[in-house]
């Protein structure tokens, strides 16, 4: 199965502004595809597709020479030169990368585990962040039995966003969660473990969302687990400013090591080491907690 992305690039020679436009299809099911990333390479401007699959992109003078960068769980993320586009339609291809996970998830359903167990941090912070669309926050929870497993349920954790500052105004998100593996050489996320992300839509208030993974067949690596949750544009929500909060807040936890990465629509992961306000010697890292089941 392939993604095909029809591009349509709409250049104004007058003083309108410059703008990229196009829907993003599934080329086997033409299905289209929506939270497809859509960035510059080189700046944070960037967007995501609709329910529909169609995105609109701002094109600067500085873009012009810039390149786009196509990302979508479970395929390889393409680069695309912008002075390469063109006013025609301009078919690029995505080819996904589901082999070796569906190989992988066929192994951990036909495993044999003992009975569920719960793991994760223990220690539960009050510090939360608002963080912007399209910005994904991974992180490490470590597998301190060293043995092999499978993920069953996902808890995450929220808090309702109160407004402080009168002169941002805040906006709704949704979440879009992800699995990858520990890469141990690189220390970084590594892998997908599932090609395709989980949508969740909390409320603004103070609660938890268990997700049940049991028949995702994820493994749940000797070196740990990633759990990746990115912020992502609700279609109804329309932002008239460049600076906003969004809510709800994700509580993070206290924790005596830096265990979190982030990036930004696709983008190379960036090791994160923000201390606690409440206790300087801690870090900070999302509040997770899993139900594991090992192999016996």
């Amino acid at each position: 199965m392939r993604l095909i992305v029809y591009f349509l690039l709409f250049i104004s020679l007058g003083l309108q502004a410059q703008e990229v436009s196009g829907i993003v299809k599934d080329s086997l099911t033409q299905e289209t595809l929506p939270y497809v990333n859509v960035t510059y390479l080189h700046s944070d401007e960037g967007t995501s597709t609709d329910q529909q699959g169609v995105f609109q992109l701002q094109l600067s003078e500085e873009n012009q020479k810039d390149t786009l960068l196509i990302s979508y769980v479970g395929y390889r993320s393409k680069l695309i030169p912008v002075h390469q586009l063109n006013s025609t339609s301009e078919e690029i291809l995505l080819q996904q990368e589901r082999a070796e996970i569906e190989t992988v998830q066929l192994q951990v359903k036909k495993a044999k585990y003992t009975s569920a167990r719960k793991i994760g941090f223990k220690r539960k912070g009050d510090y939360r962040h608002s963080k912007a669309y399209g910005t994904e926050v991974c992180v490490w929870i470590k597998n301190e039995e060293r043995r092999a497993g499978k993920l069953t349920e996902v808890q995450l954790f929220f808090k309702k966003y109160k407004q402080q500052n009168k002169k941002w105004k805040s906006y709704q998100a949704y979440f879009l969660v992800k699995f990858y593996a520990f890469d141990v050489e690189k220390r970084k996320p590594g892998k997908l473990l599932v090609a395709e992300p989980i949508l969740i839509q909390p409320k603004n208030k103070r609660h938890t969302i268990k997700i049940d993974v049991e028949e995702l067949n994820i493994l749940y690596p000797v070196e740990g687990i990633c759990i990746g949750v990115e912020t992502i544009k609700p279609e109804h929500v329309k932002p008239t400013e460049s600076m906003f909060a969004t809510y709800p807040y994700q509580v993070y936890a206290h924790s005596k090591e830096a265990l979190t990465w982030g990036s930004f629509r696709g983008k190379p992961w960036k090791k994160k080491r923000r201390r606690s306000y409440f206790k300087p010697n801690m870090f900070t890292n999302p509040l997770v907690k899993l139900k594991v089941k090992y192999r016996k």
